[in-house]
């Protein structure tokens, strides 16, 4: 049965084109690439740490591994691949079966931590300290159940977020307060906190009932069966949670829990989003106004751009504020000065997967519309990359607020030039991402809140796109920097304003005649359904 599911899901992904499968090549090439160089990184120090560096960095690393494995998909906005229950209940498919499929996929998730440890081990048998050949009897079956335990834990941990994510408010305020618990330590580290003694921390990770110290020990010769035993324990209460979790979600219906009517709406809450959703009309003429006023109901009522907008500001808010609240923070350093600048391209980059660089994945099979109806397409596009951006600039607005309220200490200068860069790197982005909407359009559930917005074959384009999209406002920064000089930095800043208006027209043209050339392809893998394992 196993087989049969990934043959069935081998056949849904089957790329239309060489052009696909060479962007596929790439990214994978790119991206498992560093993560080798990384795990060469890992062999190399492991080889030459001494013993004392050894007794606390592995248990530390490999916590790391394991914090990284349950968390990094979720923060990446894109939980991995799934079982999509939907298509599989219908079938007699035992469940422990079906269990072990789910498994099997949490490994594909983080397939680099299994490199990294494999450069790991293979580093501590170079070290003369660790006795050689001879510790991999000790380190490889410990090491071995420490991956099942992962996987076992990442199950549970995915099949628990998915339905907390499916509810309203919940996935936003979850998200919220899971990103502020994975930050505040550095945060706290970063200023004058971070003077506590670390003492208590270090004695949490050597605790020999947890699972990265009981490997640690294992290492220098410790009981092969007391780490054993506590391996298992933790493995046999991940599996546990993880096949508990699975079963609830087999019971669990999304869609019936999204369809709810929220009663805690207020009529004063429903007027205020009414006056923001009919706001184009007082700018813009039909059909373009109705265009940006379908976009903003619709995007604002689904669960996967609503997660998606609530990371925008606040994932990049704090993995940058660190640096500006830091003791060693420079007033005029390059981080401090364009904080707020940073934290807005960040926003405007994740807002991309579920707006522009897919513009039409939510509207799926209803895409034929646009195509029916008798305004020109050019129309639609442009309406849906003004409501994007008006969300952009909501995220930005936030960040202002946010920024302020932390005493960051920012300038009306600061705050000027940061609007008019968002403006310029969306110009690139939206004239690249109208192209990718109509060459490599995917289809998007919305209450899939892990579901990511673009193809795979396209993700190693956009690994391309983005510094080139970002090169131009990257040279008018270059400007100031060489120069020293506001004027070079608004000049370059105005080149690449003008040149980005040329591309967005270039890029507009380009996509219209497209569509005008492959509408039937488009609204065939708009409509086209995934496998039984649902891709994010």
């Amino acid at each position: 049965m196993i087989s049969a599911i990934l043959r069935a899901q081998l056949l849904s992904m089957r790329l239309g084109s060489s052009r696909g499968a060479a962007f596929s090549l790439i990214t994978g090439v790119i991206w498992y690439g560093f993560w080798c160089f990384l795990a060469y990184a890992v062999e190399t120090l492991a080889a030459a740490a001494d013993a004392a560096g050894l007794h606390t960095w592995i248990p530390a690393g490999l916590l790391l591994i394991c914090v990284y494995w349950q968390v990094v998909p979720i923060l990446s906005a894109s939980m991995g691949s799934a079982l999509d229950m939907r298509k599989l209940l219908v079938y007699p498919a035992p469940h422990g079966r079906l269990f072990a499929v789910e498994t099997l996929l949490r490994l594909a998730t983080a397939m680099e931590m299994v490199l990294v440890l494999a450069g790991g081990i293979t580093g501590l048998t170079r070290n003369p300290v660790m006795g050689g050949w001879h510790t991999v009897p000790r380190l490889l079956p410990p090491i071995l159940v420490y991956i099942l335990f992962n996987l076992f834990l990442a199950s549970g941990m995915r099949s628990l977020l998915e339905r907390l994510l499916a509810r309203r408010r919940v996935r936003e305020i979850l998200i919220f307060l899971l990103l502020i618990g994975l930050t505040a330590p550095r945060l706290l580290f970063q200023t004058s906190a971070g003077s506590l003694p670390l003492g208590g921390f270090t004695s949490v990770i050597q605790f020999a009932a947890l699972p990265w110290a009981a490997i640690g020990r294992a290492a220098f010769g410790g009981s092969e069966w007391m780490t054993l035993a506590v391996i298992l324990g933790w493995t046999l209460a991940a599996a546990w949670f993880g096949r508990a979790q699975f079963e609830r979600n087999l019971r669990y219906d999304a869609g019936a829990v999204q369809a709810r009517p929220d009663a805690g709406e207020r009529p004063n809450a429903r007027s205020w989003s009414e006056r923001f959703y009919r706001s184009p009309s007082h700018l813009f003429r039909d059909p373009l106004a109705s265009v940006i006023e379908k976009e903003l109901r619709s995007l604002s009522r689904t669960p996967r751009f609503r997660m998606v907008f609530v990371m925008g500001f606040s994932f990049g808010l704090m993995v940058w504020l660190p640096m500006v609240l830091g003791r060693d923070a420079d007033p005029h350093g390059a981080v401090e000065r364009n904080f707020l600048t940073v934290v807005c391209v960040y926003a405007l980059t994740l807002l991309g997967q579920v707006t522009y660089w897919n513009c039409f994945g939510f509207d799926r099979s209803a895409v034929q519309f646009y195509f029916a109806a008798p305004q020109p397409i050019s129309q639609t596009l442009i309406g849906k990359n003004l409501a994007a951006l008006i969300f952009i600039y909501l995220e930005v607005l936030i960040l202002i607020g946010i920024t302020e309220a932390l005493r960051v200490g920012l300038s009306l200068g600061q705050v000027l030039e940061t609007l008019v860069v968002v403006a310029i790197c969306s110009l690139y982005m939206m004239a690249f991402g109208n192209i990718s909407s109509v060459q490599y359009p995917r289809a998007l559930t919305p209450e899939r809140v892990s579901q990511g917005g673009a193809s795979g074959r396209f993700q190693a384009l956009v690994f391309i796109l983005y510094p080139v999209a970002l090169l131009p406002v990257f040279l008018a920064y270059l400007a100031r920097y060489a120069f020293d000089s506001e004027t070079a930095f608004a000049v370059v800043l105005s080149v690449a304003a003008a040149l980005g208006g040329v591309i967005y027209w270039l890029g507009l043209e380009s996509a219209v005649k497209t569509v005008a050339a492959r509408r039937e392809r488009i609204l065939v893998d708009l409509s086209r359904g995934e496998g039984p394992v649902a891709s994010s």
